[in-house]
């Protein structure tokens, strides 16, 4: 785990804890299996290891995005968990994400979330049709059937009916594909008109996941679906006060870190995240450490805390 060598390497990345007996440990185990046999220094090394988990999490948000047909250019990349702040900077900056955001205490977001997101149940049904012999009524029947069980399902969970709604999909593809595309179904009844929109949106996100569409094609029908969401209370966020854009009353020293760009180690602020107020912002180098995560701002970019704490973090220009 890249992160865990960047805490052993650095001991005061940690709040608290005598961990010397981990960071020689790993400094050894770095040292003699990488570092020596391939004539680098020990920063050499330990940076060529976060590098690898770096090139392997790229090639996972390409597989999620540009082999789906969106472009990260066009999106914000939000970075949790306790070690997805740490490399979040240097994988946004490979994609050329214009912007990166990290919530507060990113290393409880998933469990927040949890707490947090709607009730769900998904239901699904295998009906493999062509369009032209398409039983409308049979497919109406069994989205009917569908929200009848999610009713059912969240009546259980004591939700009220003004809490409840639902969402219809299916998925299709061109006669011949073994691969489908999951389309919305729009409405609450299945009318022609529908299913024509149904068919154009699937042309139409065809050609943008694959590069092409042929409106002259056979089109499948496989599976339908439906997914019936209980809406839950939220919780109101804090808006934090308005100060300066200095941040030096969140600074608590300084610190040796090793970044590539300023061709070694350089000595970067380090910032308590919970001192950080709205407006303020933190040129790169610079680490910012709570209690869960630490985020590492490389050079060349700048992090701005917006009004809810949240750090945005962008390419100077």
């Amino acid at each position: 785990d890249a992160n865990l060598i960047l805490g052993r390497l650095n001991p005061d990345n940690f709040l608290g804890g005598d961990i010397t007996l981990n960071t020689d440990a790993a400094k050894h185990a770095i040292y003699e299996t990488c570092a020596q046999p391939l004539g680098l220094s020990l920063d050499q090394a330990a940076h060529g290891i976060i590098e690898i988990a770096n090139a392997a999490m790229v090639n996972a948000v390409r597989l999620v995005s540009v082999q789906r047909g969106f472009d990260p250019r066009d999106f914000v990349l939000v970075a949790f968990g306790g070690a997805g702040p740490v490399h979040a900077n240097r994988i946004a900056d490979e994609l050329e994400v214009p912007t990166l955001m990290i919530p507060m205490s990113p290393g409880i977001f998933s469990a927040t979330g949890l707490l947090v997101t709607d009730l769900k149940h998904d239901f699904s049904v295998t009906m493999i049709q062509l369009e032209e012999d398409l039983d409308v009524m049979a497919v109406e029947q069994a989205f009917t059937r569908m929200v009848d069980m999610g009713v059912d399902a969240l009546t259980k969970e004591s939700t009220s009916p003004d809490q409840m709604h639902f969402k219809r999909t299916t998925d299709m593809r061109y006669f011949g594909q073994s691969f489908e595309l999951t389309i919305p179904v729009p409405g609450e009844t299945l009318s022609e008109k529908v299913l024509l929109d149904v068919l154009q949106t699937f042309h139409r996100e065809h050609k943008r996941a694959y590069g092409f569409a042929a409106p002259d094609e056979p089109v499948e029908f496989v599976n339908f679906h439906v997914t019936a969401i209980g809406d839950i209370s939220k919780p109101t966020l804090t808006r934090l006060e308005y100060s300066e854009q200095n941040p030096g009353t969140a600074l608590t020293g300084n610190r040796s870190v090793y970044f590539e760009e300023v061709g070694g180690r350089n000595y970067s602020p380090i910032y308590d995240r919970h001192m950080l107020s709205r407006g303020n912002e933190i040129p790169g180098p610079a680490i910012v450490e709570e209690r869960d995560s630490t985020t590492v701002i490389h050079p060349g970019y700048t992090a701005q805390v917006d009004d809810y704490g949240n750090l945005l973090i962008k390419k100077d220009h």
